[in-house]
């Protein structure tokens, strides 16, 4: 396959996306589409969910196995997953950072306002 195929006919655009779909998730081209990020493989994701059922049914079972409620133990925290982007990590962008800005100073100055009494 060459990509000049794409433009004389002989390869459509799905075909070129089906063909980088197939590609490893270790290779150098899905990498690059994914920001720089290797894929996980079949097997990490499949171990990490493993992992996670073992710790809750674990969990399931010393709490079953508990006289008291204090004696529960806590519940385990799922596999870090390497692959997925954390939410609470999100980087904002410049305008929603200076609106929660604004929303924590209006914030401030309304608890100050009622510690003082102008508010009720």
């Amino acid at each position: 396959m060459r990509l000049r195929d794409l433009y004389t006919g002989d390869l459509t655009w799905r075909e070129l996306s089906t063909y980088v779909r197939g590609l490893g998730p270790q290779s150098r081209l899905r990498t690059a589409l994914n920001a720089g990020r290797v894929e996980p493989t079949g097997e990490q994701v499949l171990l990490a969910d493993l992992f996670d059922m073992t710790q809750h049914v674990d969990w399931h079972i010393q709490a079953a196995n508990a006289t008291k409620k204090s004696e529960l133990p806590p519940q385990a925290k799922p596999y870090p997953r390497w692959w997925e982007t954390d939410k609470r990590r999100r980087q904002h962008s410049p305008q929603r950072r200076a609106r929660l800005e604004d929303a924590r100073r209006r914030s401030q100055e309304r608890q100050r306002a009622i510690a003082e009494g102008r508010l009720t």
